[in-house]
């Protein structure tokens, strides 16, 4: 009996064993099929949060605060997280699902999606491909520029400066928004809205920036690698 008790158990630490190391190298150098697979099963995962998002208008913007309700964090070999970022009033506008890749490097997705657009971020250590309702748009560099994806051109850039409260969005030399930036000292609440200002915009320029600003309000909510400072600035 003790011997059909301890045959038992070693099989099933095989198979855990096995299995570890299954979801270690599936998820250490994942595939682009892979990857979009994730995205699919991450939709799935959110999709009854992405059907009571709010209607997206221009005012949308101007409204959205830092608030970010039914946040879930989990950390294990595969570190996963989503929540809801709403407006100052409480309604939920941006609903995301975020997956970090096995090992110490930023290799990672991000999938965010407002009524009426879809977000997805492919997060490397170079940079962070974003593409908006599946159609490419650049590249955001570590330091905040947003580069064309075929000619690798400033499209649209994200000025992070130390000494100030307020991260100025560029684009073609105008500042076209202003996103506030909490400090240690100082957090945000609820009713707080994300942007100090939004200037007049086409839809060209709202894409641009909502990309910049998704991505720069969920990097700091979501468990990517700690990098040094100088990864970030």
């Amino acid at each position: 009996m003790g011997f059909i008790i301890t045959i038992i158990i070693l099989t099933g630490v095989t198979f855990a064993i096995i299995f570890l190391m299954y979801m270690m190298l599936s998820n250490f150098t994942p595939g682009q099929s892979k990857v979009q697979t994730d995205v699919d099963k991450m939709k799935e995962e959110i999709q009854p949060w992405m059907d009571e998002l709010v209607d997206w208008k221009k005012e949308e913007l101007d409204l959205l605060s830092f608030n970010n309700i039914n946040k879930e964090v989990k950390k294990g070999i595969v570190k996963t997280a989503k929540g809801i970022l709403t407006s100052i009033y409480q309604e939920p506008l941006i609903a995301y699902s975020f997956k970090q890749y096995f090992g110490n490097k930023k290799n990672a997705v991000l999938y965010a999606r407002t009524a009426d657009r879809e977000f997805q971020y492919r997060i490397r250590e170079k940079a962070v491909a974003v593409s908006v309702n599946g159609q490419p748009l650049g590249l955001i560099k570590e330091d905040g520029r947003l580069l064309n994806p075929e000619t690798k051109q400033l499209t649209a850039r994200i000025n992070r400066t130390d000494d100030e409260l307020t991260l100025p969005i560029i684009i073609k030399d105008r500042e076209v928004a202003g996103l506030l930036k909490p400090t240690l000292d100082q957090e945000f609440s609820s009713n707080d809205r994300a942007f100090e200002f939004v200037n007049q915009m086409d839809s060209a320029d709202e894409e641009l920036i909502l990309s910049l600003s998704i991505w720069e309000i969920l990097r700091k909510e979501v468990p990517l690698p700690v990098l040094a400072e100088e990864d970030f600035v």
